[in-house]
């Protein structure tokens, strides 16, 4: 007894020792588009140098349970498909038809072409090898159809009670495609699944549901349809359509309808689908008043008078029903002024704040202007001074005086003479008065006739004449106003010798 119960401990400690040595590599699920192809590849990876493969076998599993063998390769015999009727030899090993020996048999890769849909399932790889015994992997094979999609907006008419408005549907897809609704009204979503135009697939039908009313018409809603073979959803846009009798208003009367008013309009506006056919103007006392004058949708009161005191109808029709509207006139006896009153005030006030705006913006311009001059005039601030780029701001101080001038080479200037005549450039301190400084006023100094007498110079060569020392006209010269003698030359030197005399003002 107890010899029997090692036995079966010895080969499964056997087995498992052999799994990890030998494996087969499957993927846990392949995908494959109806009636393309499709590989399920299959191999066995070994750590082991001295294994030998006998065959591999491929079987497929029903949904209860059940196996049955569908491909299988020898060595030496070749491939056999034992059961080759769902197939229909659309089922091939990747190998082909090589004889490889027991040694390289390492590939069990299966190839089926034309995929159907009845050859979805789960399939196991199985390798026969020694002295490892039997590896598998199991692989599961899935058929997909890309479905066609198509929506379209359903035309209905007014009514109590929900409505289908929309249907969308997506066609042929494997497995069925997922159709879901975006809208903002409060509609329901209902679906139905058929069999598609190819065995094996489906096709789908969504309907939008919703109760129909004037405010459906022209809504937007949106399809989505969802599935495995779309990158992304599809979204197909729809624009509902309700048809509903004519919703009428009236129009164009503002409360101010006198006596003796002309050109005075009502409209009747009507909102419907389809369009309007036609449109009734009518009272509540059945005819219109002499001076009314209907145009379609408009009627024209050429002259207001009592007649218009009344209730206006319009009634307008189209392919679905009809609808009215009514206005009741009230005729005044003369203008009423304080309606407009009122907008002129609103008139006027926006004037005044327009006036208001552009005072403002005209005193902010002419503050800027002063400021800008106010700074031109008085400098800037020593902050934008440093930013500007110019000459340095430092300026030297102005020479004092000279009392006493260098002597001036005694030469005698001809008219004629080409040579410069030295100017006395005499400097002043500003900071000294002008009694310190020993320089005559203004109003002080001679005039001309004065200095022409003091002067009294004569003509060379006539009889008596004589000229007065060159002291004395040196000592007239330094009385004039230093303005003009700052730009003066020296009278010592520019009048030795000379018989006339020059005005100051020449120099100016």
């Amino acid at each position: 007894m107890a010899r029997s119960t090692a036995l079966p401990l010895l080969l499964l400690l056997f087995l498992g020792t052999g799994a990890q040595n030998v494996q087969v590599e499957v993927p846990a699920e392949v995908r494959g588009l109806l009636g393309s192809d499709v590989r399920l590849p299959c191999h066995l990876q070994s750590r082991e140098s001295e294994i030998r493969v006998s065959q591999v076998m491929w079987l497929r599993w029903d949904r209860y349970g059940g196996s049955q063998s569908v491909a299988v390769f020898h060595p030496t015999h070749g491939a056999s498909f034992p059961n080759s009727e769902p197939y229909d030899q659309r089922m091939f090993f990747v190998i082909g038809n090589s004889r490889e020996t027991e040694a390289e048999l390492r590939d069990g890769t299966l190839l089926l072409k034309g995929l159907r849909a009845e050859d979805e399932a789960n399939y196991t790889c199985e390798f026969a090898t020694f002295p490892w015994g039997s590896s598998k992997g199991a692989t599961r094979l899935r058929v997909l159809a890309e479905p066609q999609n198509h929506a379209e907006s359903q035309e209905v008419t007014l009514g109590p009670d929900p409505m289908p408005m929309a249907r969308c549907v997506s066609t042929g897809g494997r497995p069925p495609a997922r159709i879901s609704w975006f809208s903002p009204l409060l509609g329901d979503g209902t679906e139905t699944r058929t069999v598609g135009p190819v065995p094996g697939t489906f096709t789908v039908t969504s309907r939008f549901t919703l109760v129909p009313t004037p405010q459906a018409d022209g809504a937007k809603v949106t399809c989505k349809v969802e599935h495995e073979t779309l990158s992304e959803p599809v979204l197909i846009p729809l624009t509902l359509s309700v048809k509903y009798p004519p919703e009428v208003s009236i129009s164009g009367y503002d409360d101010n309808w006198f006596v003796g008013r002309v050109e005075a309009t009502l409209s009747c506006d009507a909102q419907s689908n389809p369009e309007p056919v036609t449109y009734e103007w009518s009272t509540t006392t059945g005819l219109l008043p002499p001076t009314a004058v209907p145009q379609g949708p408009r009627l024209i009161i050429r002259s207001v008078d009592e007649s218009a005191n009344t209730t206006f109808i319009c009634s307008v029709a189209n392919a679905v029903g009809t609808g009215r509207a009514e206005q009741t006139i009230r005729v005044r006896e003369s203008p009423d002024t304080a309606g407009a009153g009122a907008t002129g005030g609103i008139i006027g006030g926006i004037i005044a704040a327009i006036i208001a705006l552009a005072v403002a913006a005209t005193a902010i311009l002419i503050c800027r202007q002063q400021r800008k001059e106010e700074e031109q005039l008085h400098g800037r601030p020593e902050e934008e001074e440093d930013e500007l780029e110019g000459p340095p701001a430092y300026k030297p101080p102005p020479p004092k005086m000279k009392l006493e001038e260098p002597e001036m080479p005694s030469q005698l200037f001809t008219l004629g003479s080409s040579e410069n005549i030295p100017l006395k450039a005499h400097y002043f301190e500003p900071s000294l008065s002008a009694t310190e400084q020993d320089t005559p006023r203004y109003h002080e100094l001679p005039t001309l006739e004065e200095r022409a007498a003091a002067l009294h110079l004569e003509e060379p060569g006539e009889a008596g004449g004589e000229r007065l020392p060159l002291e004395a006209d040196e000592d007239y010269l330094d009385k004039i106003n230093p303005i003009y003698d700052a730009l003066a030359y020296s009278p010592a030197e520019a009048y030795r010798g000379r018989g006339f005399v020059t005005s100051r003002a020449m120099y100016v």
